[in-house]
């Protein structure tokens, strides 16, 4: 995916949205999205901080190709926050977060399928990803599109708090296997 390109896509009712990379002028909108998410959301998504250093480092490294960070959009609103971290690495790890009120309307499995081909166009052996043991929905998504469970592992939450997560692998490579290393963020941040 190209820095300017922007990608249309449909909702399960029809509406058009607009999935692009983020940019560095995206800074408050990511923030926006972050502090939208409700308690129950955040529960399971909080990948990171989202105060001023750290939100700019995570989009630096999206301008630069390090990571492939994108934006669902309806129109000037970002409505989820989806990425390939380390995307450069054989296996990079994937992350999705959905704003409460457009969860249900089928974006999840796009999204998802949108990392995947990415990951493949781009030659990638796998992909990594973690998620709550307790998000029932998402997990069941997940091995929906091809991850399996490898192992449980402790992560830094973006409140600084170290939770325990089910990690999960989608293997391109057959030669490929999963990280044994922390699941953390590519930058460092302050919760």
């Amino acid at each position: 995916m190209e820095i300017n390109d922007n990608i249309l896509i449909n909702s399960t009712a029809g509406d058009e949205f607009i999935i692009r990379r983020l940019l560095k002028s995206d800074r408050r909108g990511l923030q926006e999205f972050g502090n939208s998410l409700s308690k129950e959301s955040t529960a399971s998504f909080l990948p990171h901080s989202y105060d001023d250093d750290t939100v700019n480092a995570f989009l630096e490294r999206s301008e630069t190709g390090k990571d492939l960070t994108l934006g669902l959009f309806n129109n000037d609103t970002m409505v989820a926050y989806f990425f390939l971290w380390y995307y450069t690495n054989p296996i990079p790890l994937l992350g999705i977060g959905i704003l409460d009120e457009y969860q249900g309307k089928g974006f999840g499995k796009k999204l998802i399928q949108f990392l995947i081909d990415a990951a493949r166009r781009t030659n990638r052996d796998g992909i990594e990803l973690t998620t709550l043991p307790d998000n029932h929905r998402a997990y069941a998504l997940y091995e929906q599109v091809g991850f399996r469970h490898y192992a449980d592992v402790n992560n830094l939450a973006g409140d600084g708090r170290v939770v325990t997560e089910r990690a999960m692998f989608l293997q391109f490579n057959s030669a490929a296997s999963p990280s044994v290393d922390l699941h953390k963020p590519p930058v460092d941040f302050n919760p």
